[in-house]
C-alpha cells in the first residue's frame, strides 16, 4: 500500500458551511388462490401537540406476496404528512400504503414495516382495521375480504390506543410542543449560549423533554467559528429531544479545534450533575455522538476516541494525510459517513478511510449525489438533516425502526437515491 496518497486538503479545510418500528411483513399473495393472511401492529411512537408519529408493521402468514397494498381507515380525522418506505394515498378517512420499489417482495412468514408522521384533533385512537390486497388482516390465514378497513377493533387485536409521550417516555422525547422554535420533530428547538460555554451554540427543545437527552457535538465546515451556520441542520436534530452542542459562537468568527468539542463534552457531563442548572438529571450522559462536516470532520475525527463517545458522524470530509491514519485503526465504536457522492471534494478521501477501517467495526457509508455543500441550510437540514436523525436515534435512543434504514440489503435507504454500503451493522 502506498505510503502516502493524493488528499484533498486545502478545499475540505477551507470549506464553509454556505450552504418504522420492527420489521413488518406482508401478506396475501397476488397470485390467485393462493393462500393469504396477515397480522398489523399499529403503534405510536411518539405524540405532541397536534402531531404524532406511528410505526406499522406487517407480518404476512399467508404465501409470498410481489407488491403490496394496506389499506385502513383513521377515526378522528387523523391524517398523515409525511411517510417512509412506502407511498401513501389519502383521501378524507381512507389511508391506502403501496410499497416502495424496494420492499414490495415478502416471503411467507416475513414481515415490512413502515413509518409515518401525521396530525390529529381531539383523540388520537389507532386504527381498528387493516386490509392487504383485499384481504382482512386477522392474524390468520383466510381473512375474509374487504375493501374498507371496518370499525370493529376485534378484528385487530394487535391494534391499541396512542399511548400519552408521559406513559411511553422511552418511544418518545415527552415533551411539549410549545414556544416558536423550528424543526420537524415533536419537541420545536432553539439555540441559545452559557457563560460556562464560551465560544459555543446550545440547540435544545424550547421545552425540555421528560426523557433524558443524547447529546450530539458538532463542528462546522471550514472550521468555521459559526455556531449557527448549518442552524436547520442542527435545529432540527434538536427537534427530535436531542442537546446539539455546536462549536462557535452564534454567527461567530474565527476558526474552531477539536478541543472545543471536548469542551462541549466537559460542560455536558458538569451541568448534568450540577444542582440548579436547567439540565440537572436531563441529560443522557452516556449516550454522546461526536460529527462535523468537511473540516470539522477531521475535529470530529481527532475526539473519537474519548471514552464518551458512542458513535462518529462524518459528513463530506476525510483524513488528508496518511500519517493519520492511526486516528482510523484506534476507533472501536460505530461510524456512520454521510458524502456528497463522486463531486464531492471529499469523496476520494471518505472512500479511502472507509477502506481503512478496523476489520470489525460498525460502519455505514451513505453517498447522496448532492456535492460537498451538502444539504444543511435547507429546510430542517434538507436529506442530510433526515438521515442524521434517524441514525443519532437508533445508536443514542435504541430505535430498531430508525436504524432499519440502514441495516440489510433492504434497508431504507437502499434502493433509492443514497448509495449504500454497510458493514457489521446488526439491529
Amino acid at each position: 500500500m502506498a505510503t502516502s496518497r493524493n488528499r484533498t486538503g486545502t478545499l475540505i479545510a477551507g470549506a464553509l458551511s454556505a450552504v418504522l418500528a420492527t420489521a413488518g411483513g406482508v401478506l396475501v399473495s397476488t397470485t390467485a388462490h393462493a393462500a393469504a393472511g396477515c397480522r398489523v401492529s399499529y403503534a405510536v411512537s411518539s405524540q405532541w401537540q397536534g402531531g404524532f408519529g406511528a410505526n406499522v408493521t406487517v407480518t404476512n402468514l399467508g404465501d409470498a406476496v410481489n407488491g403490496w397494498t394496506l389499506a385502513w381507515s383513521f377515526g378522528a380525522g387523523q391524517t398523515i404528512t409525511q411517510l417512509w418506505n412506502g407511498t401513501v394515498t389519502q383521501s378524507g378517512a381512507q389511508v391506502s400504503v403501496a410499497n416502495a420499489s424496494y420492499n414490495g417482495s415478502i416471503p411467507s412468514g416475513g414481515s415490512v414495516a413502515f413509518g409515518f408522521n401525521g396530525s390529529w384533533t381531539g383523540t388520537n385512537p389507532a386504527p381498528a382495521t387493516f386490509v392487504l390486497n383485499g384481504t382482512a388482516c386477522t392474524g390468520e390465514v383466510g381473512g375474509s375480504s374487504s375493501p374498507t378497513a371496518g370499525p370493529s377493533a376485534s378484528t385487530s387485536p394487535s391494534a391499541s390506543t396512542s399511548p400519552s409521550p408521559s406513559t411511553s417516555p422511552s418511544t418518545g422525547p415527552g415533551c411539549t410542543a410549545t414556544g416558536t422554535g423550528g424543526g420537524s420533530g415533536p419537541c420545536p428547538a432553539g439555540y441559545e449560549t452559557s457563560s460556562g460555554l464560551p465560544n459555543h451554540t446550545i440547540y435544545r427543545p424550547e421545552s425540555l423533554p421528560v426523557q433524558k437527552m443524547p447529546i450530539f457535538v458538532w463542528g462546522e465546515g471550514g472550521c468555521s467559528a459559526n455556531g449557527t451556520a448549518s442552524l436547520p441542520f442542527l435545529r432540527e436534530i434538536a427537534s427530535h429531544g436531542f442537546l446539539v452542542l455546536a462549536s462557535g459562537a452564534p454567527n461567530g468568527s474565527g476558526s474552531t479545534t477539536a478541543a472545543m468539542m471536548t469542551q462541549s463534552m466537559d460542560w455536558a457531563v458538569a451541568e448534568n450533575s450540577r444542582a440548579g442548572s436547567k439540565y440537572y438529571g436531563r441529560l443522557d450522559t452516556s449516550r454522546i455522538a461526536v460529527g462535523g462536516w468537511s473540516c470539522g470532520g477531521l475535529e470530529a475525527y481527532e475526539v473519537s476516541n474519548d471514552a464518551r463517545v458512542s458513535t462518529t458522524l462524518i459528513f463530506s470530509s476525510g483524513l488528508l494525510d496518511d500519517n493519520n491514519d492511526y486516528q482510523l485503526r484506534r476507533l472501536t465504536r460505530p461510524i456512520a459517513y454521510f458524502i456528497g457522492g463522486p463531486s464531492d471534494i471529499a469523496y476520494g478521501n471518505a472512500m479511502d478511510d472507509w477502506g481503512k477501517l478496523p476489520s470489525g467495526l460498525p460502519a455505514f457509508m451513505g453517498n447522496l449525489n448532492v456535492g460537498h455543500g451538502g444539504t444543511y441550510t435547507q429546510t430542517n437540514g434538507g436529506e442530510f438533516g433526515r438521515v442524521a436523525v434517524l441514525y443519532l436515534k437508533w445508536r443514542l435512543k435504541g430505535d430498531t425502526t430508525a436504524g432499519a434504514a440502514f441495516v440489510g440489503s433492504n434497508c431504507g435507504l437502499c434502493h433509492t437515491q443514497w448509495t449504500v454500503q454497510q458493514r457489521n451493522l446488526t439491529l
